[in-house]
């Protein structure tokens, strides 16, 4: 039987070029790093964001100012 985890995740070319917010820092995804120590990690706990852009633009932004998607 076939052990799956979070890593077995469907590569997507979209995600290669994202940036990842790390205590005030962006950094690309593969230098994005966490200390094993960090709280988030030893317990689980944390908060995720993310924004939403269409063609590069914001939103939440398109849509208050009634652009069309």
């Amino acid at each position: 039987m076939p052990v799956h985890g979070t890593h077995n995740a469907v590569e997507d070319d979209r995600n290669e070029n994202i940036l990842i917010y790390v205590n005030g820092e962006l950094f690309p995804r593969n230098e994005a790093k966490i200390s094993v120590f960090y709280s988030g990690y030893l317990v689980g706990d944390g908060i995720w964001e993310a924004l939403r852009l269409h063609d590069g633009v914001h939103v939440r932004f398109m849509v208050t100012r009634g652009i069309p998607l």
